[in-house]
């Protein structure tokens, strides 16, 4: 039974073998361009904002900064097809041809049909994956760390371990869904909405519930009216700058009663004809505080392995719906 579900994968295998040996190459190469931008921040002894902005400008701008956003791409969108092509035709394909039942009828259990299918593709997703996203991590190390945006939601779902959880998530999803409507097309659609529709809820709701966020009420600094983007023309606002090396979740001016400050009712205060430093002037007269919660980067590990056990707790559950289907409703 192993070796015929290996030859029914093997296709799919080499391919991604091959796939996976292309981008190394390109990550090899362009790796030599990370380092030579990299130098003056590895010389620099202090102060270094200068010589890090310097590299990330240089960086985005150069060939390497291509590479570097058709990585996360191929991060966010690597376990999705996996559930798409390798999940979902898995058992659907069968179903639909009617050649499981020429496997069961051949002394095997349907269980051991399910398990075999399930481990050896599951351990291949595993492997790719984790392959893909070491390469991709390590590749990407010092422009994370000159940026300090890893644990942003952009970055976070292409690095470390949970993309791995992902492609298992929707392996067994796609698994599962064409147990359930026994149809290869339908069930790649349906492996692909629900996929995406519960990784879009992560950063948005999810993520943020997954270790205690930070919460911290400092005095707003009123130093510098252009910093704190206030709009002269009418359309008052005051947007604090995110905390450094974190992900924000909530960043507003509130008063002293804890009502959130969006400026004055009128320009009488704050109006286009008012003297230079005059508003901020008035403004920091109020007392403002910044309302600020965030995760540190220091949580970044942390909700690391939360949703990596969330997902994989996900595909567990999923599993054990296949093989309950597969015995107590498949013929």
């Amino acid at each position: 039974m192993i070796w015929f579900t290996w030859r029914q994968f093997r296709t799919p295998a080499v391919v991604a073998a091959g796939a996976l040996a292309a981008l190394a190459v390109v990550l090899l190469v362009s790796r030599g361009t990370i380092t030579d931008l990299y130098a003056s921040v590895a010389a620099c002894q202090s102060d270094c904002g200068n010589a890090i902005d310097a590299f990330l400008t240089r960086f985005y701008n150069s060939a390497g900064g291509t590479v570097y956003y058709t990585t996360l791409a191929i991060m966010y969108a690597a376990p999705p097809l996996i559930g798409i092509f390798w999940g979902a035709p898995l058992v659907a394909r069968e179903l639909e041809a009617g050649t499981h039942r020429l496997a069961w009828n051949q002394s095997i259990t349907r269980t051991r049909w399910l398990a075999t299918k399930l481990a050896l593709v599951g351990a291949a997703t595993a492997a790719a994956t984790g392959l893909l996203s070491w390469a991709v991590t390590a590749w990407a190390s010092r422009v994370d760390s000159a940026a300090a945006d890893r644990i942003t939601p952009l970055v976070f779902g292409a690095r470390g371990i949970v993309p791995i959880a992902y492609a298992v998530f929707a392996f067994t999803l796609g698994v599962t869904a064409g147990m359930l409507v026994r149809r290869t097309v339908p069930a790649m659609a349906a492996t692909l909405g629900v996929y995406t529709a519960l990784v879009a809820a992560m950063p948005l709701w999810l993520r943020t519930h997954l270790a205690p966020a930070t919460h911290e009420t400092p005095p707003l600094d009123m130093g510098n009216l252009d910093a704190l983007m206030i709009d002269r023309s009418g359309g008052m606002a005051i947007e604090p700058n995110d905390v450094a090396n974190a992900w924000t979740i909530t960043n507003q001016p509130i008063t002293a009663a804890g009502q959130v400050f969006t400026g004055p009712a009128d320009t009488t205060r704050c109006g286009p004809d008012m003297p230079n430093g005059s508003c901020a002037e008035w403004v920091g007269s109020l007392g403002l505080r910044q309302n600020v919660v965030y995760h540190p980067d220091s949580q970044y590990w942390t909700l690391q392995l939360a949703e990596t056990a969330l997902f994989l707790g996900l595909a567990a559950a999923l599993a054990i719906v296949s093989f309950w289907w597969l015995r107590r409703r498949l013929s």
